[in-house]
């Protein structure tokens, strides 16, 4: 039997086959490129394959080898933690104006950080903390 089946749109085009244990099968060429394009694949022009693992691991290296250790990308500078060996360090003592404060573990004086309204907060996150503790031990 020959490997090439007829096809008949109208004009007589012959498609090609090969035959594996009396079955045909339909012969396809492989090709690639862009819409509208097609590149038949070869050695020359091999078909472009990517491993989703394989760039995902190229992708984290890049990061790593562009931003250098402790360099922070979100204020654009490098942050350091040094051990001091030996000497002293100056405290500071006078502190002009300060955008954010995360955590106040000693109080000293709250009126001095705005007066009654300090106090006031203070207070409420005092008996706020102290009713939770409450709470828990109640049965």
């Amino acid at each position: 039997m020959a490997d090439n089946v007829g096809y008949t749109p109208g004009t007589g085009a012959v498609v090609a086959a090969d035959e594996i244990d009396g079955v045909l099968f339909q012969r396809m060429k492989l090709t690639h490129g862009a819409d509208g394009t097609a590149v038949d694949a070869s050695a020359e022009n091999p078909v472009p394959v990517i491993d989703q693992y394989v760039a995902d691991e190229l992708s984290r290296i890049h990061q790593i080898l562009s931003s250098p250790q402790g360099y922070d990308r979100s204020i654009q500078r490098s942050r350091v933690t040094a051990t001091l060996e030996s000497g002293t360090v100056t405290a500071v003592l006078t502190v002009t104006t300060v955008t954010t404060v995360g955590t106040v573990t000693t109080l000293a004086n709250a009126a001095a950080l705005g007066g009654d309204q300090a106090q006031l907060l203070t207070r409420g996150s005092n008996l706020s903390a102290w009713r939770d503790c409450v709470r828990a031990l109640i049965t």
